[in-house]
């Protein structure tokens, strides 16, 4: 009997042994941590992103599948390493029968939207680094937070993996990835972000219905929107085209404030955008979401600062000097008078506008 005791209590020991210091380490990954959720924005080439969002230490977190999502990567887990890979998987890291495995592996449906954490939440109890996070196989130094089952990754660490360039404006709150509408941050801000793009600025003659004008080479909007100037002694006209190439003739659905469903081609819904003011600006977006975003994007575009700013850096056109007012300097600021378009005003336009194409027009 002794004996048997004996063993027993050997037993337990060993098993104390073996499971004490895994509990002691998990505990030290976790933290209850200060944080705060969905209070920030971000945009991605202009368009919000909408999932949640975590501000930790001054630095923006996303779960991993938004991260997916937003750069257009898929997402493996190889349990043995405890290693994410997000993107491509480099060669010999992960078995063949592994990686034949995830071929069968259904990734998040990218349209699937999140269910957000309240904007109240502002202490958290965290695991911090319970595995290694691997973009295009190279391994993030930041670390990762696992919260209600989603891990969150730095944003900006990814983005410089990427090589993609995110900023932040304090002002509105807002982290800028990729392509940045000029009209949401001051021009000054936009060229210290970016002081690279006017040094890689070039001019060529522009062809056919733009002969006679110059065509800029090397802006960031490039895959977008072609900038031509011409300058004729002191006159600078530039024009702005957007090359994007939409099917206008495409039949989107949309929802008036009756909750009528209406069908329309895009060129017809395009127009309409054209009544798009300060005023209007929101009820667009909230009817047309990414088709409204899409369309405004060129326009926000500051063509004339942007050409302006490379004319004078090549010393075709002289550099503006700051003037100062003296104490006792005169003056009087004259305003442009704008014609203003209530949405109440637009919605007539978009009703009168649809009851012309009603062909395209669907009741449901």
């Amino acid at each position: 009997m002794k004996v048997k005791m004996r063993k027993i209590l050997v037993f337990l020991v060993i098993t104390i042994l073996i499971i004490t210091p895994v509990s002691a380490f998990a505990s030290t990954n976790k933290k209850d941590i200060k944080v705060t959720f969905n209070k920030t924005n971000v945009k991605v080439n202009g368009v919000s992103f909408n999932d949640n969002r975590m501000l930790y230490n001054n630095k923006i977190y996303l779960p991993i599948n938004s991260i997916a999502k937003l750069f257009n990567m898929n997402v493996y887990y190889y349990e043995k390493t405890k290693t994410t890979y997000i993107g491509q998987v480099p060669a010999g890291e992960v078995p063949k029968n592994v990686i034949d495995s995830w071929k069968n592996i259904k990734q998040t449906d990218k349209t699937t939207k999140e269910i957000l954490i309240s904007k109240d939440l502002a202490n958290i109890n965290a695991t911090f680094n319970s595995g290694s996070i691997k973009i295009h196989g190279k391994k993030m130094n930041t670390n990762n937070i696992l919260y209600n089952n989603n891990t969150f990754i730095s944003l900006q660490e990814v983005c410089e993996i990427l090589g993609t360039n995110c900023n932040y404006y304090e002002p509105t709150s807002t982290t800028y990835v990729g392509m940045i509408p000029q009209n949401e941050v001051p021009y000054d801000v936009y060229k210290k972000w970016f002081p690279y793009k006017k040094e890689k600025l070039q001019s060529k003659p522009a062809t056919g219905e733009m002969a006679g004008w110059k065509k800029l080479i090397g802006h960031e909007y490039e895959s977008i929107a072609d900038i031509y100037y011409k300058l004729d002694g002191s006159i600078l006209n530039v024009e702005l085209k957007d090359i994007r190439k939409a099917d206008l003739n495409k039949i989107v659905e949309w929802t008036n404030d009756d909750g009528i469903k209406i069908r329309n081609r895009v060129g017809d819904i395009y127009s309409l955008f054209r009544y798009s003011n300060q005023y209007t600006t929101k009820w667009f977006r909230n009817k047309f979401g990414k088709l409204y975003e899409d369309w405004i994007l060129v326009s926000t575009i500051k063509a004339e600062n942007i050409v302006s700013d490379y004319l004078q850096e090549t010393g075709q056109i002289p550099k503006q000097d700051n003037i100062t007012l003296t104490p006792d300097a005169e003056y009087e600021t004259i305003e442009p008078e704008e014609e203003k378009i209530s949405a109440e005003e637009v919605i007539r336009n978009i009703e009168n506008h649809t009851k012309t194409q009603s062909e395209y027009k669907v009741k449901i």
